[in-house]
């Protein structure tokens, strides 16, 4: 038991203040530095909010309830109003998490969305569809998926905003923003290469040769490689009447990227139907036939067949 009369105390209470969320500043007579008064700027202050911390589904007729989840801290759960923000909702947390989740360290996420802090959970809970990434109609025209919608706020069924801790930067001393973006070469070399200029809009790499025009790939040995392989994929598509990307696939495989036997074998050994379509094709150039490398894959002549191009699975361990 704590003597809140004595210095300790009152010494740690004032630290433990400065690490909270401080109220909005009044000038005078209930009037707050905006103009605004309480009547017109009605939310409750963090410490005003009861909390449970505990995970807890509630469907309350009369009272709506959010849970503010996180991985990083007990979730928070409270009575909510429609015309609460999302700036108090992180007033809150911050407040009974000062240590762990200051203000400006994290992130609330509700339908994969990152939300402002102007926005009322109104605005947040009000049954619009999650998002997510669509592809091009030009690429998909069937596509017809339809991602779950979010919660109504009038309903009162379980309403949850995430709580997504930002990562410290050691290079600029500060958080950096939160990216949900897709991330194909894993977490910190998608990252690292995006921060490099190497990714285009939807994180997957560019073209080296764009990179190496740019000045984003300088190092001389990277460079004399590129060189080397493009080298040997004309030397494979000219005279050996190879695919172009499959040329340039078996260059960068090889060891030696300009070595055309080598190369000549990987194509056997892993494409063994298109090396064996390029030996045909120049028999038939060697007979005086004009032939043409046909670079993609011919279209079915059933229009009710559908292709599916698979990529293979990942090895095991890698």
């Amino acid at each position: 038991r704590h003597d809140e009369g004595s210095r300790w105390w009152a010494a740690f209470t004032s630290v433990r203040s400065l690490l909270r969320p401080q109220p909005r500043p009044m000038v005078e007579n209930g009037v707050y530095e905006n103009g605004a008064t309480d009547a017109e700027d009605p939310l409750p202050r963090p410490e005003e909010i009861e909390i449970e911390t505990v995970d807890l589904y509630r469907h309350d007729e009369e009272q709506a309830y959010v849970t503010l989840m996180s991985q990083e801290v007990k979730s928070l759960n409270f009575a909510a109003e429609e015309n609460y923000t999302v700036r108090l909702c992180k007033e809150l947390v911050a407040y009974h998490y000062p240590d762990e989740l200051p203000l400006g360290s994290f992130e609330l996420l509700a339908s994969n969305k990152i939300r402002s802090d102007e926005e009322t959970l109104g605005e947040v809970f009000n049954g619009d569809e999650y998002y997510c990434d669509r592809p091009d109609e030009a690429e998909d025209p069937d596509f017809d998926w339809k991602p779950r919608k979010e919660q109504v706020f009038s309903d009162k069924m379980l309403m949850q905003l995430s709580i997504w801790k930002k990562e410290w930067d050691e290079e600029t001393k500060s958080y950096e923003p939160v990216d949900l973006s897709y991330m194909p070469y894993g977490k910190e070399l998608t990252k690292q290469w995006k921060k490099l200029g190497y990714l285009d809009g939807k994180n997957m790499l560019r073209d080296e040769g764009e990179l190496i025009a740019e000045g984003k790939i300088t190092d001389p040995d990277k460079i004399a490689d590129y060189r080397k392989r493009e080298g040997l994929t004309s030397t494979l598509r000219e005279t050996h009447l190879i695919r172009k990307k499959d040329a340039w696939e078996a260059a960068g495989e090889i060891e030696n990227k300009d070595d055309v036997d080598e190369a000549l074998a990987w194509l056997q050994r892993h494409k063994e139907k298109d090396y064996n379509a390029a030996l045909k094709l120049q028999g038939r150039r060697a007979e005086g036939e004009e032939v043409e490398v046909e670079e993609e894959e011919p279209e079915p002549d059933d229009p009710d067949v559908e292709v599916y191009v698979c990529e293979p699975p990942p090895l095991r361990g890698m």
